[in-house]
């Protein structure tokens, strides 16, 4: 995977609710929008959490444990919503939430894996992630920097192919907590480290304008609806959203990459001949007349003696009698056969 070549990435997290057939519809309408790629989380629930767990805040609909238990593909499953990545022509990613999880993935060919934030303080996941040699992207969500050093250490020293996120685990995230500041800071602290940002703010916003400022890597949870069941629909995208931010984004990166050059306007020439002015007559001027300012106006098109050249015109005599709202050439002015000439 080329973290150095933009990829809008759509989180499906867990709203399919465990359903096979709601997945590869996400997936599916997922790449209908333009993402590049699919995101979606490994739980295993004996291997991740303690029946007792606390819930986050954002999700009291059920435990933790159960849910995840619930909503669990075996691995028939999860090679048909991989081959339906594939045929959509769309990467495919998980989160994996225990180092069984990181294993379970390998077995599948996993294309990339991302490391929730709450991981980056697993030591022994890090490790174990570093040694499969696979593609990874770092969330640094509810993580400081100190915790961020430690675990970018492990993938670098490893030699892995590894990108890092900026994200607020605030779900949704206020626009004063979004930390687009901590991009720049990223690039000074890891530097030749591929970009991205994890976006949990209400709208594209916030997700154009980091890749504005150098991620490339956009992360926005996707749904069906919002008004689906689980802890991530009511702050996701629905597709005609998803839709509007990958064409921004995809247009962002086209001007970006197409500098405009200002030195000249001749790609605009015929459009100006339309819309820019010349010198016309506002009145009967007969051949020979001195030209005061009073007879003369400025109008489209930009077919006769510029504007700009207006000072030059007055005082100077017609050589040809001029009717109302005729246009004004070099050719017609005394003296004025060369442009500028005074």
């Amino acid at each position: 995977m080329d973290f150095n070549k933009r990829k809008i990435i759509a989180e499906l997290g867990m709203t399919h609710d465990g359903s096979l057939g709601q997945a590869k519809c996400m997936i599916i309408a997922a790449a209908e929008c333009g993402v590049d790629a699919v995101k979606l989380q490994t739980h295993i629930s004996e291997a991740e959490t303690i029946k007792n767990a606390p819930k986050p805040p954002y999700f009291k609909g059920e435990g933790r444990y159960e849910f995840f238990k619930r909503t669990a593909f075996d691995m028939d499953q999860w090679k048909e919503l991989k081959e339906c990545a594939r045929e959509n022509k769309v990467e495919f990613i998980s989160s994996p939430f225990s180092i069984e999880a990181i294993d379970f993935l390998l077995e599948l060919g996993i294309d990339c894996f991302k490391v929730p934030s709450g991981e980056i303080t697993n030591i022994p996941y890090l490790y174990h992630l570093a040694e499969a040699k696979v593609p990874v992207i770092v969330s640094s969500g509810m993580s400081s920097f100190k915790e961020l050093d430690e675990c970018m250490e492990i993938f670098l020293k490893a030699g892995s192919n590894v990108a890092l996120m900026q994200c607020t685990s605030e779900y949704p995230c206020d626009p004063r907590h979004v930390g687009l500041n901590i991009i720049d800071l990223f690039k000074e602290r890891y530097p030749g480290v591929p970009l991205g940002f994890s976006d949990h703010t209400s709208g594209e916003w916030a997700s154009i304008a980091a890749f504005q400022i150098g991620a490339r890597l956009i992360e926005k949870h996707f749904t069906l609806s919002k008004k689906m069941y689980g802890p991530d629909a009511k702050m996701s995208m629905e597709p005609d959203e998803m839709s509007t931010l990958c064409s921004s984004i995809k247009n962002l990166e086209i001007a970006l990459n197409s500098p405009v050059d200002k030195s000249s306007a001749e790609e605009f020439k015929d459009m100006k001949v339309i819309f820019q002015k010349s010198i016309v007559a506002v009145k009967e001027i007969p051949e020979g007349t001195v030209i005061s300012e009073d007879m003369i106006g400025y109008k489209k098109p930009g077919t006769g003696i510029p504007t700009k050249y207006y000072r030059d015109v007055i005082g100077k005599k017609t050589k040809r009698a001029l009717h109302f709202d005729d246009i004004l050439n070099f050719s017609d002015i005394e003296g004025m056969e060369t442009p500028g000439l005074s």
